[in-house]
C-alpha cells in the first residue's frame, strides 16, 4: 500500500475543532492484476467518527467490498492498495504483516456475506469461538469456553450452552450469522465492518440480525461501516450513507437526505427502483443499461452513459464532490458545515454531522419532500 504525504488538515487542533475520526481514509484505489488490470476502487476518501453507524451502498460490482477489505489488507496478492488508511492515529499502511494480523480483529472486526464459508466445517462452534477468545484476551480454556457460551447467549442463540458443542451445518443460517458476530465483538473492536450480513437470511431473520447489531455496537461504542446494495438495510440503524458506483462515492448524506433528498442521478434512480406501497405500479422502475467495465479507462463520469440528466460535460468530465446547499437544514439541525479537506474542487467528506455531498455539476438545492413528488 503506498503512502501519500501526511495532510497537515489532519494536524492535531486544540482549540475546540471536532475530535479526529476514529477511521480516516483518504486516496484510496484498488486495483487486480490478475488476467486484466482491473480498477475496483478510484480515489475515496472519508471519515467514520467514534461509535458512528455508516452505510456504504451500492449495486454489486461498485467496489464496496474491496474498498472495505483493503482497509486491512484483505484482499489477494494480485491487489494493488494505494491511498492511506488511519485508525486511531495508526497508519495501517505502514504496519508489518504480523503487526496487522493483531489488528485484525483486536481493533476492526469483520462480519462476511456468507457466514458458512466464515466458520469451519469440520470444526465445532465452541473451538472456533474459543480459539478466537484466547487469541485476544489470554485466558485459560475454562474461562474460554465459559466466554464463548456466554456470547453465544448474548447474540441469541437459544440454549447456548448445550449449541456451542454443535458443528456449523448443525445451525440455521441465523444462527451461524450470530456465530460470525459473536466471534466479530467478541475483542469488542474499535470498528465493526459488516459486509453484507444479511444477504442470505429471510427478511424476518435479517431484521433480527440487523438489530442484533444495532444493540451491540451501540453498547459497546463501536463504530460501523455497514456495507450492502440493499438502501431499506440502511435506513434504521445508520445515520450516514455513502453511495458508491463504479469505484467511486457519487455522493455522501445523512440517511434521511437519501431517502428523502437524494441529489445525484444515481441515487435518485436507486430510490425511484425501489418498490413503494404507497402507490400501484403496472412495473418496477429499473435503471437502463450496465455499469461501466473496470478493465477499462472511463472517460468522464461513469453513470453518464445510463443518466437521462447528462450534458456534454459529463462525457468528457468526471465531476468533483461538491456541496449541495442544505442551507435550511444545516440552521434547523446546527451542522457543522466546516471542510475538512479538500482536493480537485470539491469538498471531501467532512465530519459526522456534514452537509449533502454529491459529485454532479452545480446540483440544484434538494426539493421538498420526497423525491418522487
Amino acid at each position: 500500500m503506498k503512502s501519500p504525504a501526511a495532510d497537515p488538515a489532519g494536524a492535531a487542533d486544540t482549540s475546540g475543532a471536532p475530535a479526529a475520526p476514529l477511521l480516516s481514509v483518504r486516496d484510496l484505489s484498488v486495483t487486480f492484476h490478475a488476467h486484466a488490470e482491473v480498477r475496483a476502487v478510484n480515489g475515496i476518501s472519508y471519515d467514520l467518527g467514534a461509535g458512528e453507524h455508516v452505510g456504504l451502498v451500492g449495486e454489486s460490482g461498485s467496489g464496496k467490498s474491496a474498498g472495505a477489505l483493503a482497509l486491512v489488507r484483505l484482499v489477494p496478492d494480485y491487489a494493488e492498495i494505494e491511498g492511506q488508511v488511519m485508525l486511531d492515529g495508526v497508519d495501517l499502511a505502514r504496519l508489518t504483516e504480523r503487526e496487522l494480523r493483531d489488528v485484525r480483529g483486536r481493533r476492526v472486526g469483520i462480519v462476511y456475506q456468507d457466514p458458512f464459508s466464515s466458520l469451519n466445517p469440520v470444526l465445532t462452534i465452541e473451538k472456533q469461538l474459543t480459539e478466537v477468545v484466547r487469541r485476544h484476551s489470554r485466558v485459560r480454556a475454562g474461562k474460554a469456553r465459559a466466554e464463548a457460551a456466554r456470547l453465544l447467549e448474548s447474540v441469541g442463540v437459544p440454549n447456548a450452552a448445550e449449541r456451542i458443542s454443535d458443528y456449523p451445518h448443525q445451525y440455521s443460517g441465523g444462527m451461524r450469522q450470530r456465530a460470525v458476530i459473536a466471534m466479530a465483538v467478541s475483542p469488542r473492536p474499535a470498528l465493526l465492518i459488516a459486509d453484507e450480513p444479511t444477504t442470505a437470511l429471510d427478511v424476518t431473520v435479517q431484521a433480527q440480525i440487523l438489530e442484533l447489531l444495532q444493540d451491540l455496537t451501540s453498547e459497546h461504542g463501536t463504530t460501523m461501516l455497514l456495507i450492502t446494495h440493499d438502501l431499506a438495510v440502511v435506513a434504521g440503524i445508520t445515520r450516514r450513507v455513502m453511495v458508491m458506483y463504479a469505484g467511486r462515492i457519487v455522493e455522501a448524506s445523512s440517511t434521511e437526505d437519501v431517502f428523502t433528498r437524494p441529489a445525484h442521478p444515481y441515487t435518485v434512480a436507486l430510490h425511484r427502483s425501489l418498490p413503494r406501497i404507497d402507490e400501484r405500479r403496472e412495473r418496477l422502475m429499473t435503471i437502463e443499461g450496465q455499469p461501466p467495465d473496470p478493465s477499462r479507462p472511463i472517460a468522464g463520469c461513469p453513470f453518464a452513459p445510463r443518466c437521462s440528466a447528462r450534458i456534454d460535460r459529463c462525457t468528457m468530465e468526471d465531476p468533483p464532490l461538491m456541496t449541495v446547499p442544505t442551507a435550511r437544514r444545516a440552521a434547523a439541525e446546527g451542522w457543522d458545515r466546516r471542510m475538512i479537506r479538500e482536493q480537485d474542487g470539491g469538498a471531501l467528506f467532512p465530519g459526522p454531522a456534514a452537509p449533502q455531498l454529491t459529485a454532479c455539476w452545480n446540483p440544484p438545492p434538494p426539493a421538498e419532500g420526497s423525491p418522487d413528488e
